[in-house]
């Protein structure tokens, strides 16, 4: 498990932030438009879109294995780790069905606004929109397979990516 989740991190944390750079340094050669002029703003923003994404992120990690005696199942099409044997609907997972994705998001924006390119956030858009399209709807079949009515009724209750809006 260990094993996986070194894995997952370095895809996560390394990997694709890396592409999105790149991708960003290249594009930023021929035009480059910034996202936000003012530093002292650029960097409250960074702050709190990193403390954001990391309590989200770090404190799903926790749940899923406590709470629900496994993990994220997959990362890439490889089990990084047992499946979870519970719902999970307490502490980040009250407030989103996707807490590791949206702290994810929060990151990777953190990560634009740090490269303070327009391209950098086209790029993280175009990331969760394919998350939220392909992997969400993969692992929430799964979830409906595994837990059936209550996962029903928790994906009733609990909004899909962004908390505290309205269902």
């Amino acid at each position: 498990m260990l094993t996986g989740y070194i894995i997952g991190g370095l895809l996560v944390l390394g990997i694709i932030p890396f592409i999105i750079y790149l991708i960003t340094a290249f594009a930023d050669t021929i035009y480059k438009i910034e996202v936000v002029q003012n530093d002292l703003l650029r960097w409250g923003l960074i702050v709190l879109l990193l403390a954001g994404g990391l309590s989200f992120g770090i404190s799903s990690i926790v749940y899923l294995n406590v709470k629900g005696e496994g993990g994220p199942l997959e990362v890439a099409n490889i089990e990084i780790n047992p499946k979870t044997k519970k719902l999970v609907t307490s502490g980040p997972y009250r407030f989103t069905r996707n807490p590791m994705l949206l702290g994810t998001f929060l990151m990777y924006f953190a990560f634009a606004i740090f490269t303070n390119s327009l391209t950098a956030v086209f790029l993280v858009i175009v990331f969760a929109a394919f998350m939220l399209l392909v992997v969400v709807r993969k692992e929430e079949a799964r979830l409906l397979k595994d837990f059936g009515s209550s996962f029903e009724q928790y994906r009733k209750r609990t909004p899909k990516i962004i908390p505290w809006v309205p269902k």
